[in-house]
């Protein structure tokens, strides 16, 4: 009986892991044929990959493509436009710092995929969630995956479980320049689709003032025009810049420091740093889910994992089941760690 016990308590602690339902991760994995980070980037870790050649060809494509080149799902003359974008994203952002931002593997790797997403998400988002259907139902059980907790995508005008994509990176591992190529790879997607005019507005949802202040910074940097919330000021529904907005500034109804959720409501592409707070089925997650019920989100978070598990129960399944269809790349802290990188180590 005690041996009995002991199994059910060890398979319900498996099945509550976040790290082992990940099927949005392992989808864009297996198109390279792979099962996890490890495989994928066995042959990116050296630093003499970071940076282009000659052609503006990033040494991580050539890379990809000498492992890759006869594969069907990816091939290499789509790799090639993926990476000529991300070029393309890197050389805007870098243009008023003076060094041109270099990216590590797995950061290229995060914004490869995030190319690979957008383009299939806006080009055919029907057969976007057949193949990640299939792909859950084929793919319980192999491969370490556990997607017992993961319930079938949805996409209609009550659900959509596309429009959501979540970085699971560890601290200090540049999660910011990823936010802001981010933009600019979404914003590409709308354009060349002739969706661009439909965007209401940018917002970037931070969890206090100081971090509001911090981006804002980093925004100017980077050469993209951002403002703080400010209700009283001219620009903030004019959808002309990034506004960037602390939670505690939103409210169901208009204060003297506060404006109500429903003033920002409309296709928003919104960008949630730290997303793992209020994470919990709260009311700071609640108002951000409905900043971009009809828009995109994206979010970002070191802890995603031990937000889920600090859980039980209910809210546990539910966040496993949102956060395993969201989570496009997983590079917490086990790989941050086994990559030599230490506690303070910080990607600027």
């Amino acid at each position: 009986m005690g041996f009995y016990i002991t199994k059910r308590i060890l398979s319900i602690i498996k099945m509550a892991k976040l790290s082992s339902s990940l099927v949005l991760n392992k989808y864009i994995l297996n198109l390279f044929g792979v099962k996890d980070l490890e495989v994928l980037s066995s042959d990116l870790k050296d630093s003499s990959l970071e940076g282009y050649d000659e052609n503006n060809v990033s040494h991580f494509h050539h890379a990809l493509v000498a492992r890759f080149y006869t594969n069907d799902h990816l091939p290499k003359e789509l790799l090639l436009q993926y990476d000529q974008n991300i070029f393309s994203h890197t050389e805007t952002i870098s243009a008023k710092r003076d060094e041109p931002i270099k990216w590590k593997y797995f950061q290229y790797v995060a914004l490869l995929f995030t190319e690979i997403y957008l383009d299939k998400y806006f080009t055919d988002r029907a057969a976007l969630q057949s193949d990640l259907n299939s792909f859950l139902e084929v793919n319980n059980g192999k491969n370490d995956n556990d997607f017992k907790a993961i319930s079938p995508f949805q996409l209609d005008s009550a659900v959509n479980d596309l429009n959501k994509l979540a970085y699971w990176n560890a601290t200090g591992s540049g999660k910011t320049l990823l936010m802001h190529i981010n933009i600019l790879q979404y914003r590409y997607y709308l354009k060349i689709h002739n969706l661009e005019k439909g965007l209401n507005r940018i917002i970037v949802l931070t969890p206090n003032e100081g971090l509001s202040k911090q981006h804002l910074k980093e925004f100017a940097q980077s050469g993209m025009e951002a403002e703080l919330f400010d209700k009283t000021g001219g620009t903030l529904f004019a959808g002309q810049k990034i506004e960037i907005i602390d939670i505690h500034k939103l409210e169901e109804t208009s204060g003297n420091k506060t404006v109500a959720v429903e003033a920002f409501e409309g296709n928003n592409l919104v960008l949630v740093d730290e997303g793992h707070r209020g994470s919990g089925g709260t009311e700071w997650k609640v108002k951000r889910n409905r900043l971009c019920e009809s828009g995109f989100s994206f979010e970002y978070s070191a802890t995603f994992g031990q937000a889920v598990h600090a859980l039980s129960g209910a809210k546990q399944k539910t966040l496993i089941d949102e956060y395993g269809k969201a989570t496009l790349f997983d590079y917490s802290y086990r790989y941050f760690y086994n990559d030599g990188y230490g506690k303070d180590y910080q990607i600027l």
